[in-house]
């Protein structure tokens, strides 16, 4: 069985919904007036595996590293999902360094898969050691 979501409350919809009966909101108008980017954070929000998963894809591909806080905020909010966490700590990898990028993957250090704490802790040794020339 197929179930779609309204991307704003995520209420379940039915499939061509143009106005979601729970929030109100016209969906299509929401789609063409929102930006790509915009609607690939809200996805990261979605019930289905398969359209986080997406997101996580392609915010990585956008390569924003403004994407890394709301990249981490997904893993931390399905932590059963490994394989999901481990694409977020990935993405967050091929994004440009800064502010955002340390403090998501150490939010990612928190989180309760052991896997993923690990990579995202090495991630910040080997961006501290490429900085600094040395490990700290």
């Amino acid at each position: 069985m197929n179930h779609h979501y309204c991307p704003l409350c995520y209420a379940e919809i039915s499939i061509g919904a143009i106005i979601c009966p729970a929030c109100g909101r016209n969906i299509e108008d929401w789609e063409r007036h929102t930006p790509y980017y915009d609607r690939l954070i809200r996805a990261l929000k979605n019930p289905h595996s398969e359209v986080r998963m997406g997101a996580i894809l392609s915010l990585q591909n956008h390569g924003r590293e403004a994407a890394a806080g709301s990249l981490a905020e997904c893993a931390m909010n399905w932590p059963i999902d490994v394989v999901q966490g481990m694409a977020v700590v990935e993405a967050i990898a091929k994004l440009p360094d800064g502010a955002e990028k340390t403090a998501a993957l150490r939010q990612l250090q928190q989180h309760e898969a052991h896997a993923i704490r690990v990579a995202a802790g090495e991630l910040l040794a080997k961006k501290e050691t490429d900085h600094y020339g040395h490990s700290t």
